[in-house]
């Protein structure tokens, strides 16, 4: 195979034909894997933006019998009522999103866990709309341009077809602007929010449109049996979806694919083997579990990297060209562009921050120094609107602060103290990452593959952003297989691509050795050199002594001292504070 479009095409046309080629019983088996296989993609998803659902089958319940009942009591079109009962699920799920999304830790399964069991009882509890226990049958056929699908082949084409258009749309969204910002969601919220990523809001989306593959999926199983009860939707099909996504591979919608068919060909061949022994009960469950731990300990990243090492590599995506148009700098030299004004911030009785003030003006480049907890991230975190001041504020550009994710718009971008790159994405996908604030394309344009040129001028911004600090033979390498000293830098460049007028940057010469060090000092002078505003917090005071052309030294959450590296080394308070006897030792 010369590309991996080419083997996907094949792959796509070979699982097209294979409901023409089976015996009629395996048939039905292969349209149940297709009907999984499609939540467990909206699963994948959601576990890429660290979300973990335990109510995925509650929102096949939804789906499948919102068509079910309008169909069959109101006599509507069904595949009318398939779209109407997937658009009604996902209003659902935005409510419970905008609920359950902002809890962190094991309480949003938990609480994916209460909605899941609510509708499961729901279901059953209903009987005289929903039938209970004994379940709803002569459900019409669902119907295409006038033709009822009741040919099972046919019928699992269909379901085959809309699986295939999903794992498209999915691997169209993971290399887009929303899908490299889905990869942060998991484990760099406040990186995410630093480049303009509205997380809650994304976070919410992710979850409805998992919802709506799962209402989807629901409705295609309910025309497929014309037939609906409560116990296909249980506690139980949610774990079992849940360990579909994790064995497939939650990096990939076709590692769901994988997972559902590993698994739904699994449990017909368990429940066989079990017939066989005169075994009775759910035994296969009990392996699935077993399955699960196994490949949690032993492959944690699921089946999909072990199926990825032997396919073609994806062809790189257009980075070539003129990238995002840069800002037009004011040419009001020396205005001030930040400022805080008595800031203070507590931790019950501790005093992180007490009444500092400072500014840093256009073109200047400022290191801000002092012991360990005299307050310098606090003070970063407060800036860069990750953390709010309990007293004093904050302005830049002279107005307010605005929350976390608007402040990069307003042309203010940030390193981190340790390094906070997403390693599934490749070094250039992280850099683009920062042009995200500077770009529009949203969630729908992703999926469908409409933000073509946007996502190209992103990847040339990012592109030209490694070419600024060296590290463009980098570009399509993993993020997580660079060294420490590259990984920093990375961080720069990143920040680089949000064409900030102001770089904060946290401690990015921490861990570095000699050589790389010199690297980054090449860069920071190369953006002296470029006029661009800089405030500096770093321990090396050689490295910053070196550089800055103004320090302000912080001790014990208060400003000690102010002015250029010479006055601050001469300063008595620092000396004693911070500095020592290294100014005498080194005369």
């Amino acid at each position: 195979m010369r590309s991996r479009a080419t083997l996907a095409l094949v792959l796509g046309a070979v699982l097209l034909g294979v409901p023409w080629t089976l015996p009629s019983f395996y048939v039905g088996i292969f349209a149940y894997a297709g009907i999984y296989a499609l939540v467990a993609i909206g699963l994948a998803l959601l576990l890429q933006a660290g979300q973990v659902s335990l109510g995925q089958a509650a929102f096949m319940g939804l789906g499948a019998y919102g068509t079910a009942l309008s169909s069959r009591h109101f006599g509507i079109d069904a595949a009318a009522t398939l779209v109407v009962s997937v658009a009604a699920t996902a209003v659902v799920a935005a409510l419970i999103g905008a609920i359950t999304l902002r809890l962190r830790g094991h309480f949003l399964p938990l609480a994916t866990l209460a909605y899941g069991i609510a509708l499961g009882s729901l279901f059953v509890a209903g009987n005289e709309v929903t039938g209970g226990a004994s379940g709803l049958d002569k459900i019409p056929p669902l119907a295409l341009f006038g033709m009822a699908l009741t040919d099972d082949r046919l019928y699992t084409e269909l379901i085959w077809i809309i699986v295939l258009l999903a794992v498209l749309g999915a691997a169209r969204l993971r290399g887009s602007r929303t899908g490299r910002a889905i990869a942060a969601l998991e484990s760099y919220d406040g990186m995410a929010r630093s480049f303009g990523v509205e997380t809650t809001a994304l976070r919410i989306k992710v979850f409805v449109f998992s919802a709506v593959l799962a209402a989807l999926a629901g409705g295609l199983y309910v025309h497929l049996l014309r037939f609906i009860s409560p116990s296909p939707f249980s506690l139980t099909t949610s774990f079992k979806l849940l360990i579909m996504a994790v064995v497939g591979g939650p990096s990939s919608a076709a590692g769901a694919v994988i997972g559902a068919l590993t698994l739904e060909s699994a449990q017909w061949t368990l429940q066989d083997i079990f017939a066989r022994w005169g075994a009775s009960g759910n035994f296969e469950v009990i392996v699935f579990g077993v399955i699960l731990v196994v490949m949690l300990l032993r492959w944690p990243q699921g089946l999909w990297p072990a199926v990825e090492k032997i396919i073609p590599h994806a062809k790189p995506r257009p980075r070539d060209g003129q990238g995002l148009a840069s800002r037009t700098l004011q040419a009001d030299h020396n205005a001030v562009l930040l400022r805080a004004d008595a800031v203070s911030v507590r931790f019950g009785g501790l005093r992180a921050l007490d009444d500092v003030s400072m500014e840093l003006r256009r073109g200047e480049f400022v290191g801000l120094i002092g012991p360990n907890g005299a307050g310098k991230t606090t003070l970063f975190s407060i800036i860069s609107g990750l953390r709010r001041p309990t007293g004093g504020s904050a302005t830049l550009f002279d107005a307010p602060l605005p929350p976390s994710h608007l402040i990069v718009r307003r042309g203010m971008a940030r390193t981190f103290q340790h390094v906070q790159l997403v390693p599934e994405l490749t070094v250039l996908e992280n850099v683009a990452l920062g042009a995200y604030a500077r770009t529009k394309a949203g969630f729908i344009r992703g999926l469908f593959g409409l933000d073509a040129e946007e996502n190209r001028l992103a990847l040339a911004t990012a592109r030209q952003a490694l070419v600024r600090v060296g590290l463009e033979v980098d570009a399509d390498s993993a993020a997580a297989s660079l060294p420490l000293g590259k990984q920093r830098i990375v961080e720069i460049a990143r920040a680089l691509a949000a064409d900030p007028q102001i770089l904060l940057l946290d401690e990015p010469a921490a861990g570095l050795r000699f050589s790389e060090k010199l690297v980054l000092v090449r860069i920071l002078r190369q953006l002296q050199a470029e006029h661009v505003t800089i405030l500096l917090v770093e321990h090396d005071m050689e490295l910053v002594m070196s550089c800055v052309d103004r320090l302000v030294v912080l001790d014990r959450g208060c400003i000690i001292a102010q002015g250029s590296p010479r006055e601050v080394q001469a300063d008595p308070n620092v000396i004693a504070a911070y500095l020592g006897g290294a100014r005498d030792k080194a005369a």
